[in-house]
């Protein structure tokens, strides 16, 4: 609740400091590239899957030295830092969402068919007694891989959407429904459901991210403003920034607390922030982020493989703490970065033979 409470306050303070100094502010267009889609929401789902895998290097650490305290609060800080993530995603999932023709069968071949081999090639490779139950217990509720709940909370999204397409993309209705989401998100948050709700349906409940989506819905439905005055908010941003490392240094630090993934204004916070960092950032690392989050199906699917496999091998073998943990970072988004590579270019190839055929 503390890191919640401060969120809330700080939201507040910024909300404030934005009215008094008539500053403006409003939430970036998706479609700010009149030729196409904002690469800028791929680049942010870069680093939120770079932040999904520092998030388990910190279980991979703990796994084997829990008695290091320095390090392990040094990676519970880098793990607590990386907790916009998960919502993250779910935002920039919304925000291009539309209901037309096709809509099931591209998330059938695009996410359930690689979700569905992941989750059966894992099961058969993380476990020693199989039974069909259990596999399909796992599978509905995304734990054959601790990262897989994404797969079925994500689903549900979808089917929300599809249900109720209508009224949430009716403008009218965008700022109060967003307003009603947050406190229910909010409520879930602080556990006023965890007694209506199956003990096993907790991680992937809707609630506990519904502000995200309703959020990335919010700013799909946005309209490019014309001449509009570029708002100076750095200091803004700095002071929060400031705030929340000290926090974050005293929470990891001293009170080795693990944070949640949906706490609700960090994410936020970060989203904003890092969105107006994205223009200053050297052009080929942010190609490279933006590779990465274009392709984070493969790195989400496959890195829980990588991570497991490690578990193998004592983190501090590969050189010690620091660099153990750089070639862990590597590893485990390197590894299905490069497959997506090989498999890109199989699919050019094969198009291009293909093509080549027909003529």
């Amino acid at each position: 609740m503390e890191w919640e409470l401060l969120g809330i306050i700080l939201a507040g303070v910024g909300a404030l400091y934005l009215w008094v100094f008539r500053i403006p502010y409003s939430f970036p267009h998706p479609l700010a590239n009149p030729v196409g889609r904002e690469n800028r929401f791929d680049i942010l789902r870069g680093f939120a899957m770079i932040g999904i895998v520092i998030i388990h290097i910190h279980s991979y650490f703990q796994f084997f030295h829990p008695a290091d305290t320095s390090v392990i609060r040094t990676t519970l800080f880098l793990s607590n830092l990386s907790r916009f993530s998960v919502p993250l995603f779910i935002l920039t999932s919304a925000i291009f969402l539309r209901k037309k023709e096709g809509y099931w069968i591209s998330k059938f071949k695009n996410l359930l068919v690689p979700y569905t081999f992941a989750s059966v090639f894992g099961y058969l490779v993380k476990y020693n007694h199989y039974t069909v139950l259990e596999f399909l217990q796992f599978y509905l509720l995304g734990k054959v891989f601790a990262p897989f709940y994404f797969v079925p909370l994500l689903i549900q999204f979808y089917i929300f959407f599809y249900i109720f397409e209508k009224i949430l993309m009716n403008s009218k209705y965008s700022n109060l429904l967003l307003f009603v989401s947050f406190f229910i998100n909010l409520s879930s948050n602080l556990g006023f459901f965890d007694s209506l709700l199956p003990k096993d349906y907790h991680s992937i409940s809707i609630f506990n991210y519904i502000f995200f989506f309703l959020l990335g819905i919010r700013i799909g439905l946005s309209k490019e403003e014309k001449n509009k005055p570029t708002a100076n908010v750095f200091v803004l941003f700095g002071t929060f920034s400031l705030i929340i490392l000290f926090f974050l240094t005293c929470f990891s630090g001293v009170y080795v607390i693990d944070f949640k993934n949906h706490h609700l204004i960090y994410p936020i916070f970060f989203f904003l922030a890092i969105w107006e960092i994205l223009p200053k950032l050297n052009h080929k690392v942010s190609n490279w982020i933006c590779f990465i989050g274009t392709n984070s199906l493969f790195i989400f699917l496959l890195h829980p493989f990588v991570i497991h496999m490690m578990h193998s091998f004592d983190p501090y073998s590969f050189g010690g703490p620091f660099f153990g943990y750089i070639l862990t970072l590597i590893l485990n988004v390197g590894i299905p970065t490069a497959i997506a590579v090989i498999v890109q270019k199989g699919k050019s190839l094969y198009q291009s033979h293909h093509s080549l055929e027909r003529q």
